[in-house]
């Protein structure tokens, strides 16, 4: 699955802030997204979710045809 590490992938914002696990571009796209309005923030990450996962699943599809 091309997903952030679980441990990153749960939890309250809080939390993942203060995890040393996480990495500093999750913990600056939360500290941007805080700053937005809520609706308009969670609609932005589940669209770059999306686009992200393709661009994933099509760079592992590449590298297992090469």
């Amino acid at each position: 699955m091309c997903h952030e590490a679980e441990s990153a992938g749960r939890g309250t914002i809080d939390d993942i802030l203060v995890d040393p696990t996480a990495s500093l571009w999750l913990k600056a796209a939360l500290r941007s997204a805080l700053s937005r309005d809520p609706v308009d923030a969670a609609n932005d990450a589940d669209v770059l979710a999306r686009v992200l996962n393709d661009h994933c699943r099509h760079s592992l599809e590449e590298s297992r045809s090469t």
